[in-house]
């Protein structure tokens, strides 16, 4: 239990750094004279920097022994951090994100199996939503004091801090994690471990259904401080409130997910409903602050219990490769991640607020139909197993 808490203590430095300047933009808007779009921009970057170097990065350390690569990638982003405090440039911030976010790719493609190796007695699905608990932790404490911190200190700060967080979790994991002889875990009768088969189309349909929700949630999510303004009529004071409530409510979705995980399709259907009920709903006129914090807490909810159901999902339809599934949909997260991000700041620039909730009311409708097309999929799969099992049964 201490290895996976470690883990997921990593998991929340990482995914806290990926999303700082969501919770420190007004902070690095003012102090770096650059537009939001601008600070948008430093997750969409960051994000496609993870794309492009997810998978090769992934197979090229497929040999690495497990610790040592942990220790190495959340060294990388720590130091990135850190380095942080002394950076007074747009340009220097680029830098230090595009270092911190080239390991980020590989570390969350072998968090799940890691998470699996070190509880091997603890059922999938419970140990990679503890690990993956800390997304919910980066939301529920992470961003919010760090928008905390840049409103009574300065950006600096908030990744200062981070920085030494990731530190403390560096430490603990060189005391206590364990190693493993073999580094990835593969079918012993695989030749080429780090190898997905062509022919699992449902595997390529989940990344493209991955793709589009995920971008739905970052058209909005990565200018929620602007939507707290307006629609959502929030002043400064109360905007990280509602983020620890979006947040609060994710550590809900994590416990929900963990313990519903075992059809993780049917978990991200459910999930997707939610955002995209969340995103109507903020897009209703006369919003009162109780509503508005019903919609942040089922915004949060959801999208926590689909990154658990999107980790869970992979990993069943490639189990015998869990690091490189792992590794793709880290590639397709991402990817819609910078996409929603970009989208995000485009739209937010030339038609205003409102519009950015219709596109990703767009983006919602059109997951739910690629949802569709992979429940198809997995049906016509399984009936093909179910004739062939009987096949082999008959005398």
């Amino acid at each position: 239990m201490k290895a996976l808490l470690i883990l997921m203590m990593g998991a929340f430095v990482s995914q806290t750094t990926e999303f700082l300047p969501i919770g420190l933009l007004p902070q690095l808007v003012s102090d770096l004279q650059v537009s939001p779009e601008s600070i948008g921009y430093l997750v969409t970057g960051y994000a496609w920097v993870i794309t492009l170097t997810s998978i090769p990065l992934t197979l090229l350390t497929r040999r690495f022994e497990r610790r040592k690569l942990f220790l190495f990638l959340l060294g990388t982003i720590t130091v990135s951090n850190g380095m942080a405090i002394i950076s007074h440039s747009y340009q220097m911030l680029i830098v230090l994100r595009f270092i911190a976010a080239l390991g980020h790719g590989v570390f969350w493609a072998m968090l799940a199996a890691y998470a699996i190796r070190v509880a091997p007695n603890m059922p999938t699905n419970r140990a990679t939503a503890i690990v993956f608990a800390g997304i919910s932790i980066a939301n529920v404490i992470g961003i919010p004091i760090a928008s905390f911190i840049g409103e009574k200190f300065n950006w600096q700060a908030g990744f200062g801090l981070f920085g030494l967080l990731g530190l403390c979790t560096f430490v603990a994991a060189f005391l206590w994690l364990p190693s493993f002889n073999n580094p990835v875990m593969t079918d012993t009768s695989d030749t080429n471990g780090s190898r997905l088969s062509h022919h699992n189309k449902l595997l390529y349909v989940a990344a493209l259904t991955t793709l589009v929700v995920i971008s739905m949630h970052f058209t909005s999510y990565t200018y929620i401080t602007t939507l707290l303004d307006n629609p959502m009529n929030m002043t400064a004071s109360e905007k990280p409130m509602m983020l620890f409530i979006f947040g609060i409510a994710g550590v809900v979705g994590m416990l929900l997910a963990g313990g519903l995980g075992s059809k993780p399709l049917q978990l991200c259907v459910a999930a997707t409903v939610g955002v995209l009920l969340s995103q109507m709903m903020i897009t209703q006129p006369g919003m009162g602050p109780y509503m508005a914090i019903f919609e942040v807490f089922i915004w949060g909810l959801s999208i926590s219990v689909l990154i658990v159901g999107l980790q869970g999902w992979f990993l069943l339809l490639s189990p015998k490769h869990p690091e490189t599934a792992s590794a793709l949909l880290v590639t397709t997260f991402n990817l819609g991640i910078g996409s929603g991000a970009l989208a995000g700041g485009l739209i937010l620039t030339k038609y205003g607020n409102m519009a950015i909730l219709y596109f990703a009311i767009g983006l919602g409708v059109l997951g739910l139909m690629s949802f569709s097309l992979a429940g198809w999929l997995n049906r016509k799969r399984t009936n093909v197993l179910s004739v062939s099992r009987n096949a082999q049964h008959d005398p």
